[in-house]
């Protein structure tokens, strides 16, 4: 016994100094390397555009891009939206703000409705939820160089309109613990602060750090297939068999080691909590370590394949929070995304994660998922996107293992405006042995700004 835990404070302590090591690492290179980092890269017309391997594509570093790209993207079922007037103008509103005072902004707004084939005695069998997401960068910092400084914040906004929304009914009404969508579920007030970090560097200056209020769970083991405004509903923003604390105070560092491989390290508030700023005067941390890599890539465009380390302190009460189960404990995920084809429209990913010490949501998670690209071809509607996936998860409080698989169809009904339709089968849910099998239905509709 003493052998035992001697062996597992040893592999704690050498997680925390892994992570500990990535992170300074990268922190004092981007100070060593801030002089010498090549200048005069080619910008976007609105500042330089932030595209790296922390890749979750509702991160908010990561989404105003995409906004931006979404809004040269016309091609649609109906040639005409009906928010055509809406957006006109706040085009021309988010240029003049630019213009005036160098500030850029993006919104997303999504709609999910979503209905249940049963559902536990007395609870509902289908809610609504709108998700709004108000993003800002204001470059500051070395403006349109390798280099570059900028603050970065982020408004989110949820409602259910006083139905029961769609990431309840997966958990009340199924007693499902891998979900039916998540992120789906109003808050109390309707909008929050969720992000407000600053951000400097670039995989071009091969460093790049963040430090202020962050997501960890738009930050480790992130897909840009895997969104659940986008793509996958169930199990898509945070793995959960990762003990990921919610949004608060916290530091990234990255190493872009070449086009192909970084390093990452994160430190966060295991206290933390997305309504304030958390309570990092506890002194309880999240920490990780994380591998990216690139495996036999197709297209320039080619994901990252991650490997990563943590280990939570728990929370101060001991109590769940977001991904954590409350104690303290370790554990490691591994993720492998892959093109397909040549062409890179075909895209495959694993993913496994195994949690110790009954300290994260999930003791083990697993699941595989598939996404073809304009699967209509090019001479047909564009920008259309085919998904289907398989989720596994031994769940920490749960009475049983649950499964989940999933497909959807994605495609642009109006320009600027798309609708995805999906289907889920849930078997047995893990928190109720009422129900062996449900089906579900979601319909969404997304669009930006």
């Amino acid at each position: 016994m003493p052998f035992f835990i001697s062996s597992k404070n040893i592999l704690k302590s050498s997680v925390v100094s892994i992570t500990w090591f990535f992170l300074m690492s990268s922190i004092m290179v981007a100070m060593a390397a801030a002089g010498d980092a090549p200048a005069g890269q080619e910008v976007e017309a609105s500042g330089r555009v932030h595209q790296d391997s922390l890749d979750d594509p509702d991160e908010p570093s990561n989404l105003l891009p995409r906004i931006q790209k979404r809004g040269t993207q016309k091609d649609s079922l109906f040639p005409v939206s009906p928010l055509r007037g809406l957006h006109d103008f706040t085009d021309k509103a988010k240029q003049d703000l630019y213009d005036a005072t160098g500030l850029k902004l993006g919104t997303t707004l999504v709609h999910l409705f979503q209905g249940l084939s049963d559902a536990l005695s007395g609870e509902d069998q289908w809610g609504t939820n709108t998700n709004v997401d108000l993003v800002g960068n204001w470059d500051l910092i070395d403006k349109g160089e390798p280099t570059q400084g900028q603050a970065v914040f982020h408004v989110q906004g949820r409602w259910d309109y006083g139905t029961t929304a769609p990431e309840d009914l997966g958990t009340v009404s199924l007693g499902s613990l891998l979900g039916t969508a998540n992120t789906f579920a109003s808050y109390a007030p309707t909008f929050l602060l969720r992000n407000l970090y600053w951000r400097q560097g670039s995989p071009e200056a091969r460093w790049s750090y963040r430090i202020g209020k962050i997501t960890p769970d738009a930050l480790l083991s992130t897909s840009a297939h895997i969104s659940a405004y986008t793509t996958f509903l169930p199990t898509a923003n945070g793995p959960f068999s990762i003990a990921l604390p919610d949004s608060g105070l916290g530091a990234v560092g990255a190493w872009y080691i070449n086009d192909r491989a970084t390093l990452v390290g994160l430190v966060s508030d295991a206290n933390a909590d997305r309504y304030d700023f958390g309570d990092i005067n506890e002194g309880d941390l999240f920490k990780a370590a994380e591998l990216h890599v690139k495996v036999a890539p197709r297209t320039s465009k080619a994901g990252y394949s991650k490997l990563t380390l943590w280990h939570t302190d728990g929370t101060k009460d001991g109590l769940p929070a977001n991904g954590s189960a409350g104690p303290d404990g370790w554990g490691f995920f591994v993720k492998h995304e892959q093109e397909l084809t040549a062409d890179g429209r075909a895209i495959g990913i694993l993913r496994y994660g195994k949690s110790f010490d009954d300290s994260a949501f999930y003791n083990q998670q697993a699941s595989a998922h598939f996404l073809l690209y304009d699967p209509l071809g090019p001479s047909q509607i564009r920008n259309d996107l085919l998904g289907v996936a398989f989720n596994w998860a031994d769940a920490t409080s749960g009475v049983r293992d649950e499964y989940n698989v999933e497909g959807f169809y994605r495609f642009p009904i109006f320009p600027l405006v798309d609708m995805t339709l999906s289907y889920q089968y849930v078997i047995d849910p893990a928190l109720d042995l009422g129900i062996d099998h449900a089906s579900v239905f979601s319909l969404r509709i997304r669009t930006t700004f």
